[in-house]
């Protein structure tokens, strides 16, 4: 069983309760209703990765991958032959992209097209796909490097070892480039190496808008000890800080056309764990990082804890994964009000390439288990 995670090859975690500290200012920020998308999937075992402006959602388990929409399921098939798959990446058009294996006889990783209820291969060889935009482009790792697929052509635009994480609708593609730890943007056939935060030597690029605006994680060695970043070329790195001043690190996962930025914060590395201790799931809008498990409206709290959120649409919509009953659940968050709340305090403030095999690491998309699940957009 080949399991496919996100941007480090990082198990699963739990974070402590945070709670909004009182403070004289206030801002307007929404409540939201939580749905259980895991509840809906019927495993002990879930986790969203993506979703699209219509509100549909990327969903994988251990056994399965899913479309959601309008409050119902689609099983997302493997390619033929295969028999695990996992989902990463969905735009605008409802289309679905992911990994497919075969467990029992291991002959590569192999990228799918989700379309209208089939699933088609990419003509990529050994390859994993991280993010589609509107334009049916897509980019990921494969053994060659990173790859940018467009108009039925995929290109190589990086060395090996190199992974391709983000998109934008202009064909700008974000990531981390291997053997120097840095984050990356890509446009118009050049790779620019962004840096880090100040005195830091790694840094990673998860997400990136129709703005330009690169979201990811800086750290002075690695991810563990990361801070979460805002990164545009007018203002260069904006250290975005951790939840609490006693967490060891916060990365930013997604980004939405209006900068909000969500991603997880707190002090366990077990990304996926099905607890509720050591991460909480954050956002930052207005200038401001807030804690999620507070903005959740009482009336659909339900026992969840918002463990990581793994991207924000255009319109509020927020999907990741949450601790319930000792369960790892998909969640969807949908703003339901403006409300002024006290302002929180800011705190202070991979995929690798293994030998014959690739296994790229995701904090976007999924855990080590029986199952081609894919841990990515943490």
């Amino acid at each position: 069983m080949v399991l496919l995670k996100w941007k480090s090859c990082i198990a699963a975690i739990s974070f402590t309760a945070i709670s909004l500290a009182i403070s004289k200012s206030a801002l307007a920020v929404s409540l939201y209703s939580l749905t259980d998308l895991g509840a809906l999937t019927g495993e002990a075992y879930s986790y969203a990765t993506d979703i699209n402006d219509s509100g549909e959602v990327a969903i994988n388990t251990l056994g399965r991958s899913f479309f959601y929409s309008n409050g119902s399921l689609k099983t997302i098939s493997p390619l033929p032959g295969d028999n695990q798959l996992g989902v990463t990446g969905i735009n605008n058009l409802g289309q679905v992209v992911g990994n497919s294996v075969n467990s029992n006889n291991f002959t590569g990783n192999n990228p799918f097209l989700y379309s209208n209820g089939l699933t088609q291969p990419l003509p990529i060889q050994n390859a994993i796909p991280y993010a589609i935009n509107d334009r049916t482009q897509v980019v990921g790792g494969a053994i060659g490097g990173p790859f940018l697929y467009s108009d039925g052509v995929a290109t190589t635009i990086g060395t090996p070892g190199t992974v391709a994480s983000g998109l934008n609708n202009l064909g700008q593609a974000v990531g981390s480039l291997n053997f120097s730890a840095r984050a990356f943007l890509y446009e118009n056939g050049q790779t620019t190496n962004l840096g880090t935060l100040p005195g830091d030597s790694y840094s990673q690029a998860n997400d990136v808008n129709d703005s330009g605006q690169v979201v990811g994680s800086s750290g002075l060695t690695g991810i563990n000890d990361s801070r979460a970043f805002l990164y545009s070329s007018s203002t260069g790195f904006q250290n975005l800080g951790r939840l609490s001043p006693t967490d060891l690190f916060s990365i930013g996962l997604g980004i939405n056309n209006l900068g909000q930025v969500v991603g997880f914060s707190g002090t366990n590395n077990n990304f996926y764990a099905a607890v509720g201790n050591g991460l909480r799931a954050f956002l930052y809008s207005d200038k401001t990082l807030y804690d999620l498990n507070n903005l959740i409206a009482p009336s659909s709290e339900g026992g969840f804890t918002l463990t990581a959120a793994s991207a924000i649409n255009n319109n509020g919509q927020i999907v990741g994964r949450g601790a319930i009953n000792g369960e790892l659940h998909a969640f969807l968050l949908t703003p339901i009000s403006s409300v002024s709340v006290a302002e929180p305090n800011s705190g202070v403030p991979i995929l690798s390439f293994g030998t014959g095999v690739i296994l790229f690491a995701a904090l976007k998309r999924k855990p080590h288990s029986k199952s081609a699940a894919i841990q990515q957009k943490s």
